[in-house]
């Protein structure tokens, strides 16, 4: 099965927050079960994907065709001949396909960035209450605290708390938060709005998932590119004697009467 493409709501083992990522079907499933990610559903780049495969793969059929031809028309000669058209057509039509979804890329981004300027969370009085009162007991857990550590404990407790609170009840409390802050260090300062800011918010969350959208579409074309180079490149070191290209380049390169001598 393919892997499926989501958006991390929480840091799980080696994968970061608000990351997109691929992922196994059963990893996939435990992880939006869970609440820590999201499946993203991306038609658009999954046509430019799919439109772009097509490409490379009619481009390899058509190569395998030409060089398993038995025609006695076809000598070498003809066949690196077409397969060198056929490589043009295929970059040609690949590049079209690559400018387009850069230009979808960037209206996403465009988009993504009014969407999240003018994000609202909508908030009751409850969500008010809740914030204010959460906020009263938080202070006076800090304030019980003594040292750094324990302190810094509390501060742990009380982002575990936040967790449990709505968007909107989070969203309200961060009118109310530099009550908690003062007293903290940095480190702690920082883990705490970073909580409080934690909001599920599909409109505050888009310019993220934009910006992380895939540089290319072009995946088989690389890697077909970057295979082509590492043949060149160990068929050139065989033929120096195994020698890399960066050494003939430097010290050998139009000096064989001297190697010769």
């Amino acid at each position: 099965m393919e892997t499926q493409r989501l958006f991390t709501y929480q840091a799980e083992g080696n994968i970061d927050k608000h990351k997109v990522i691929h992922a196994e079907p059963e990893e996939a499933e435990a992880l939006i079960e869970s609440g820590k990610a999201v499946k993203l559903d991306l038609p658009e780049l999954n046509a430019f994907e799919r439109k772009a495969n097509e490409i490379h793969a009619n481009y390899k059929k058509e190569v395998e065709r030409i060089k398993a031809s038995d025609n006695p028309l076809m000598t070498d000669e003809v066949k690196a001949y077409e397969i060198d058209k056929l490589d043009k057509q295929m970059r040609e039509q690949s590049a079209k396909v690559e400018a387009d979804y850069k230009a979808w890329k960037q209206a996403q981004i465009d988009e993504a960035k009014v969407r999240a300027a003018r994000a609202v969370v909508k908030v009751a009085e409850d969500d008010r209450e809740v914030a204010e009162q959460f906020v009263t007991r938080a202070s006076l857990k800090l304030a019980s605290a003594i040292g750094d550590t324990e302190k810094s404990a509390v501060v742990n407790d009380i982002i575990n708390d936040i967790a449990h609170l709505t968007d909107a009840e989070k969203t309200a409390m961060q009118s109310k938060i530099s009550a908690l802050l003062s007293e903290l260090d940095a480190t702690d300062k920082h883990k705490l709005v970073s909580a409080v800011q934690n909001i599920r918010n599909s409109d505050l969350l888009a310019v993220k998932v934009a910006e992380q959208l895939p540089h290319s579409v072009l995946t088989q074309q690389r890697i077909h590119d970057l295979a082509k180079q590492v043949v060149a490149e160990s068929t050139f070191s065989q033929a120096q004697g195994g020698i890399d290209r960066d050494f003939y380049e430097k010290h050998l390169k139009g000096k064989g009467a001297f190697m010769n001598g």
